[in-house]
């Protein structure tokens, strides 16, 4: 692991980042960077540099004041935007990564973080000059634990790499140095630190306006499968994917309550409540649903739980019930549950044609996969 100064004095740099890169020298990283070395590009996100942008809202740089550095929008209004082109990385021979991650695929900002990266290997081949890869390692706040299976390639898309499980379990560094060599990428890859060994959860900044807690990254791999349905999420509440539900939900129903506890007894519980979303789906409507409670959160398996509260809330109300089409991160062709899934087995769960236990399983021989193919990485 490199020393900051090592790796970026008398460097040009570009700088992917946002408001989650707080605290180095008391301020945002991006700031102590333009102060320390200089910065001639910052890159953004989805969701905006202070996490102000509410999810597949495309930003504008225009009410950011940065002096001579150059901003670069990293999500547009459409799907070309998410690709740097190779002139995004003219002037640079540093690009410099520091932004929090949740610990699941879905989220995208690693996803443009490995779609910067292989525009930066474009570059190089095409001979206009070298840039190296500096990427600040943040400790992943959902934990080292792993879930999921690897993405199939047709499901593809800006919410899922292919290969890469739901909940991967790895640092920020550890994940897009499995990447570069994955994808075959001929950059060199440095590891710098600048947070502390332990960082405590009072100390959370939003890495995007919907993950408020680091709590919600410990239900976020399971519950994100409800962008996929007309269930709410818990978007336009203060707890969203820690709350969910819908209109048409029965929360006083106590037989539902039960099938909904009973794969993981002991683990987590379900408080039943009513909600009103102040936004998104059914903006200004009472919702019946629960918050999520973890009394073990170090063993609550996320996807499991999801996919077993989408097969049974679809059993309970088949009438209301509905998978969501239309455009999902700039993807038309598929579903959104079918690109957040990822994995026919899985699906054919949600369809009725696998049992719980053979999901489980499943689950099981795929996470150990993945922790053998990543041991190098953590």
């Amino acid at each position: 692991m490199k020393k900051p100064d090592q790796v970026l004095k008398g460097s040009s740099i570009g700088m992917l980042t946002n408001q989650s890169a707080y605290g180095w020298k008391g301020d945002y990283h991006f700031r102590s960077i333009q102060k320390e070395y200089g910065l001639k590009k910052l890159f953004l996100p989805e969701h905006g540099l202070f996490a102000e942008l509410q999810d597949q809202v495309s930003g504008s740089e225009l009410h950011y004041d940065l002096g001579e550095t150059q901003i670069l929008n990293l999500y547009g209004d459409n799907e070309d935007s998410l690709f740097p082109g190779e002139e995004a990385f003219s002037g640079l021979d540093t690009f410099l990564i520091d932004i929090r991650d949740v610990g699941a695929r879905y989220y995208t900002f690693l996803t443009s973080a490995l779609y910067a990266m292989q525009a930066a290997d474009q570059y190089q081949k095409s001979g206009k000059g070298r840039i190296k890869i500096v990427v600040v390692d943040s400790p992943n706040p959902a934990g080292r634990r792993i879930e999921g299976s690897p993405l199939q390639k047709k499901f593809a898309s800006f919410v899922g790499v292919e290969g890469t499980l739901h909940r991967h379990g790895l640092s920020t560094a550890g994940l897009l140095e499995y990447y570069k060599d994955v994808f075959s990428l001929d950059l060199k890859f440095h590891r710098i630190k600048l947070y502390p060994k332990k960082s405590s959860s009072f100390l959370w900044v939003p890495p995007s306006p919907n993950i408020p807690a680091q709590t919600t990254c410990y239900v976020y791999t399971g519950l994100c499968l409800l962008e996929g349905t007309n269930l709410s999420e818990g978007r336009g509440t203060t707890r969203p994917f820690e709350i969910f539900g819908a209109p048409y939900i029965d929360d006083l129903d106590r037989g539902i309550l039960e099938k909904l506890e009973e794969k993981q007894k002991g683990i987590f519980r379900l408080r039943s409540l009513k909600f009103i979303p102040t936004f998104h789906k059914h903006f200004g409507k009472v919702c019946g649903g629960y918050q999520i409670l973890l009394d073990k959160p170090e063993k609550f398996h996320s996807l499991l739980f999801g996919l077993h509260f989408l097969k049974t809330i679809r059993e309970e109300y088949p009438d209301q019930f509905e998978f969501l089409n239309g455009p999902y991160e700039f993807r038309s062709d598929l579903p959104a549950i079918q690109l957040l899934v990822g994995d026919e087995f899985l699906l054919g769960y949600l369809d009725g044609k696998r049992k719980y236990s053979e999901i489980k399983d499943y689950l099981e021989e795929t996470e150990r996969n993945w922790k053998k193919a990543t041991r190098s990485y953590r």
